[in-house]
């Protein structure tokens, strides 16, 4: 399982990459729903990584306000990546449609730890919308510096040719038509999303 996700030299070249259908839903029940939900990355050089995620989803619940609050029960779209080699932490990243996100950092789904714990800089998010068809999506762009990621793996890093572990995810726990969706599937309820065995690999190429 892999996504090649192209390195550009500016953000202004970042034009053209691959798109990643989040269409691989998990344990559903009457009521749930799969909204049509898509995802891509792209890595600039000496900024950092980009994450695109959007989704045509009806009935949105948007309730969560601060930060760390639990996104995942509102309408949500899920980054999960693991940037430095050698190193079995990833980060989580859920993200609602006004922006709100919720970040943690950890090598499993237990005892994971708010990445604001470590280090005073954040992510960048951009809200967005899609018009498509006349369909409309939500969704956003979100950057990881380098100097963020350096800051929170305590590493200079340098986004160069290499190979990370990670997932996209769409979910909305307590939406009136919930839904469990991942890129690459997953498996066990108990686990979720947090379930490193079944990440992919993200390739990063220069473009």
């Amino acid at each position: 399982m892999e996504y090649i996700a192209p390195i550009f030299k500016t953000a202004a070249e970042a034009r053209k990459f691959p798109v990643a259908a989040i269409n691989s839903f998990h344990w559903e029940k009457d009521g749930y729903s799969r909204p049509e939900s898509y995802a891509a990355v792209f890595g600039v050089e000496g900024e950092g990584i980009h994450a695109v995620l959007w989704s045509f989803e009806d009935n949105l619940r948007i309730e969560c306000t601060k930060r760390d609050d639990p996104v995942y029960t509102d309408s949500c779209l899920e980054f999960f990546i693991a940037p430095v080699e050698g190193d079995k932490r990833y980060m989580n990243f859920e993200v609602n449609p006004k922006g709100v996100y919720l970040s943690q950092i950890g090598e499993i789904r237990e005892n994971r730890r708010f990445i604001k714990e470590f280090t005073d800089l954040k992510p960048v998010i951009q809200p967005m919308s899609i018009e498509e068809d006349g369909k409309t999506a939500w969704g956003y762009d979100i950057l990881l510096p380098c100097e963020f990621i350096s800051a929170l793996y305590g590493v200079d890093f340098k986004l160069g040719e290499c190979t990370m572990k990670g997932n996209f995810y769409k979910c909305a726990d307590s939406s009136v038509t919930p839904h469990y969706g991942a890129h690459f599937p997953v498996t066990t309820a108990a686990l979720g999303f947090h379930n490193p065995d079944c990440f992919g690999n993200i390739i990063f190429r220069k473009a």
